[in-house]
Order: C-alpha cells, then sequence, then structure tokens
C-alpha cells in the first residue's frame, strides 16, 4: 500500500500474472477494476499507476531493481561456492528454511530485471586489492563475467534450478552445458573485450555502457575499503585480494502489468557479496590468462618493480589517517575529489 494510493486490490488488477490466491483473498468470480477506477479509462488509470510508480522510484533507492515477482536469495552466513544457496517467492518458506539451519543465514533480494547475455543471467567478477591500508591503497584488475548455463526465468518451478540463477563457475560447471572458451556464441566466461563486443553489436553505445559499469565498479569497491578500513590493522607488506560480484540491471517490468509502464533501462550496477578468498583456479580461457597474470602483477607491485609493469590499476591513493579519526562518515569527503591518476585520464580518486 503507496501512502492510501495504490492498494493491494489496486495491484492485483494491474498485474496479470497474480490471483487474489496469492495472498489468501478468495473470489468466486473473475477480478475486477477496483471500484474508484471504474469511470476511468484505460489512458487515466495508466496515468495514476504511473504517478504512484515515479513515487516510487523516488523514496525506494532500488526500485529500479526490485522487478515485480518479490524473489529472495537466501545464503548459509558461512557457505562458499553456491553451496546452500536457494531462491524462494514466498515469506513462509524463506522464513522456514532460514529459521531450520543451525547457523545463521542471509537473506538476499534477487535482481529480477538484470542484464542478461543471449537469455542467460551472468554476473562480473572482479578483483580489488589492497597493498596499504591507511594511508588506503587500492588497485583493481580487469574484470571477467560469469554466465548461466541455462536461460533466465523467475517463474516459480524455475527458482529451483540452479543453473539458470547462480553464476559461480562451481555450479554451473556440473551442467553439462558448460563451455570453458571466451565466445560470444556459446562461452560460459566472458573477458571485457567480449562483453564490449556484445554491447555494441545490442545496445546503442555500447563502447559507453561498458564504461558506464565500470566507472561504478570503482566507486563501489572504494565504499567497500572505507566501511572497513577502521577496522582492519594494517600490516606493512601485506596485502589483501578481495573477489566482488556484480550483477547490472536492464530490463523494464511492462510485461507483468495491463498498461505500458517501464522503469528505464539504466545499467546499474549492484554488488552482490565481496568474497574474502576468492577462487584463483584457472581452467578456462578468460583465467588461463588473467590468474597468473594478477598473481605475477601482486608480486611486482611489492617488489622493487613497482606499479609499471603490473597488471594492477591503481584507482585509489589516500593520505595517512590517525585510527581515533577515521570514521564511515567521512567518506562523501574521500569520494567528493576525484582526478585521473593514469596518462591516458582513467578515473580514480584521491583522499582530500
Amino acid at each position: 500500500d503507496v501512502a492510501g494510493v495504490l492498494g493491494i486490490h489496486h495491484y492485483l488488477w494491474i498485474r496479470l500474472d497474480l490471483s487474489w490466491k496469492s495472498f489468501m483473498v478468495t473470489r468466486t468470480k473473475d477480478l475486477e477494476p477496483p471500484h474508484e477506477w471504474r469511470s476511468l479509462t484505460s489512458e487515466e488509470v495508466s496515468k495514476r499507476v504511473a504517478d504512484v510508480f515515479s513515487r516510487l522510484k523516488l523514496e525506494h533507492v532500488q526500485f529500479g531493481m526490485d522487478g515485480v515477482r518479490n524473489v529472495w536469495l537466501v545464503k548459509p552466513g558461512c557457505g562458499t561456492r553456491g553451496n546452500g544457496i536457494k531462491c524462494f517467492d514466498g515469506m513462509r518458506e524463506l522464513l522456514c528454511y532460514a529459521a531450520g539451519r543451525k547457523k545463521g543465514a542471509i537473506a538476499q533480494k534477487y535482481i529480477e530485471n538484470c542484464l542478461l547475455l543471449h537469455d542467460k543471467k551472468f554476473d562480473i567478477r572482479s578483483w580489488t586489492l589492497v597493498s596499504n591500508w591507511n594511508p588506503l591503497t587500492a588497485w583493481i584488475h580487469e574484470p571477467y563475467m560469469r554466465i548461466c548455463t541455462e536461460s533466465h526465468s523467475l517463474d516459480a518451478d524455475s527458482l529451483k534450478n540452479h543453473f539458470k540463477h547462480l553464476c559461480n563457475r562451481c555450479v554451473q560447471v556440473k551442467s553439462g552445458k558448460y563451455e570453458e572458451q571466451d565466445s560470444e556464441e556459446d562461452g560460459s566466461m566472458w573477458s571485457v573485450e567480449t562483453l564490449k563486443k556484445y554491447l555494441e553489436e545490442n545496445f546503442e553505445g555500447g563502447e559507453s555502457l561498458w564504461k558506464k559499469v565500470e566507472d561504478q565498479i570503482r566507486r563501489i569497491s572504494l565504499m567497500c575499503l572505507h566501511c572497513v578500513q577502521d577496522l582492519i590493522e594494517n600490516k606493512e607488506g601485506c596485502f589483501e585480494w578481495f573477489g566482488l560480484d556484480y550483477v547490472v540491471d536492464d530490463k523494464s517490468v511492462r510485461s507483468l502489468l495491463r498498461f505500458s509502464l517501464t522503469v528505464p533501462a539504466s545499467f546499474n550496477v549492484w554488488l552482490l557479496e565481496c568474497n574474502i578468498s576468492p577462487d584463483l583456479s584457472m581452467g578456462t580461457e578468460v583465467l588461463d590468462r588473467l590468474v597468473p597474470l594478477a598473481v605475477r602483477g601482486v608480486f611486482d607491485l611489492l617488489s622493487s618493480k613497482g606499479a609499471a609493469t603490473s597488471s594492477w590499476e591503481l584507482v585509489f591513493c589516500g593520505k595517512e589517517i590517525k585510527r581515533e579519526s577515521l570514521q564511515v562518515d567521512q567518506l562523501p569527503c574521500l569520494l567528493a575529489s576525484s582526478e585521473p591518476v593514469n596518462s591516458d585520464g582513467r578515473w580514480c580518486v584521491r583522499a582530500s
């Protein structure tokens, strides 16, 4: 119910795929338009619903990624490699599963309007390296795309199919359809160049779309590091290698509504999780190239060779901050001052 404007009876009428039974309400005839809408034309009703969507978009930061199926992921608090992850679209089933576990579980909203590659869900694995926590010095490496082996679907019968929803390589490799090559046609893991080619062929301004995604990945990774900077003991000569997983949103909600109402495709990037011990095994065309390059690059950074020969790119180099004065609320100030750090003008942030 949106401030008394759009109630459940309005919602059920504009949604084509739901029934009163879904909300445990009994009805004996076909669902009719709400009483106050019966004298309105379709265009007038469409305008009223569009106004409500506009209000929601202003008040709800994640409105563009929520979708309309109310699908949630439940992850074990200490799980890895996709083990124990399940999809739910019902509160009762979700709570029964989460409460029945001996250890804690995390409920995370499913990004329903995710960008698809050849009708398949994918995520972006991006490596972030911290060579110094204070002053915070962060590096980022070329990311790669992990693609599901079966076409994406949010139908109730499809939610149990991990090959449609979990992009983890260790999950998808069991499907029998996993392909190790970096190929736009049937590869299950893509490089940045392959994704750029796909975007250029299927979207207007494909090159700029990847730049938009890349900039968001950099900014989100820095926010993650700033959130924990005051909790981690800085040790000289040590480093932390993180694996951050992202999903890009794309689609509108028009297919499930009676009217042509859309949420613009905006290519927003959403962080799924940050892995403190990312998998560095090889076995695909992309990983066979990236893993040795990244490992050698880490030792170049820590050795006398420095960044000149490393494949890692510096994205943040801050000033030393006294621990007692380091607060999370300083983050907007830290991100406010930005300037390119490389000769090619690539984006970077420096603490002011």
